[in-house]
């Protein structure tokens, strides 16, 4: 089944003259898809991640289906509503809510999701990722009080908490050592062998687990 769609998506910048990291981009993402990107630092990768993020970034030419439905066509409350049902983002950024704990900050990506209170089942879920990463002793300690490591396991485990149906990976395994690295990349595995899907942009030898792989070159995207 089809979950995302791009149909020659450009994004162009004007910084003294036109600037394109993502080219007239056609993409077709489904059910047990595991897309790795590779590239050159500052090329477009995360450009692209982000235009495939339901508004998080508009194209400026070409168009992106999500679920099924045309973007821009939809209200800036409805693509808010499509991603927080359907998309998990990991950040490259270990992006945290300051004032919420570990675990506090997983479960806030469930609530936003479902906009009311958690179940003890959905509690269980949020505790049981955190624990599967090595964190069940750091569930209450505050985004400050972790090593970067630690929150960027944390920011994985929001991205995958309501078993989204895409999940858009900017460099998973940055601040990881190798150990936790492979976890997070079994994570990502497991969630498309239960029916989603996974595009991943990463510099390293773990792009290589993505079952296709692509290049982004001059803002476009070629097959590896």
């Amino acid at each position: 089944m089809e979950i995302c769609r791009l149909e020659h998506v450009s994004k162009v910048y004007y910084c003294g003259e036109d600037v394109c990291p993502v080219d007239d981009v056609s993409l077709v993402i489904s059910q047990g898809d595991f897309i790795g990107i590779k590239g050159p630092s500052g090329m477009g990768k995360s450009t692209l991640l982000y235009l495939m993020g339901g508004g998080l970034l508009k194209p400026t030419r070409g168009s992106l289906w999500l679920s099924g439905k045309d973007t821009s066509k939809l209200s800036d409350r409805e693509l808010t509503s499509l991603r927080a049902k359907n998309i998990g983002f990991i950040f490259q950024e270990t992006s945290l809510f300051p004032a919420l704990t570990a675990l506090e900050n997983v479960e806030m990506a469930m609530f936003l999701s479902k906009r009311s209170r958690l179940n003890q089942v959905e509690k269980k879920h949020a505790l049981a990722l955190l624990t599967d990463l090595g964190l069940k002793e750091r569930v209450n300690f505050l985004p400050h009080q972790l090593s970067i490591g630690q929150r960027r396991r944390v920011v994985v485990c929001r991205a995958i908490v309501n078993r989204p149906s895409l999940i858009l990976a900017d460099e998973p395994t940055n601040d990881l050592d190798p150990v936790w690295a492979g976890k997070v990349i079994d994570l990502l595995e497991s969630s498309v062998q239960e029916g989603g899907a996974v595009v991943m942009v990463n510099h390293s030898g773990w792009a290589n687990r993505a079952y296709q792989r692509y290049r982004l070159e001059a803002g476009k995207l070629i097959s590896a």
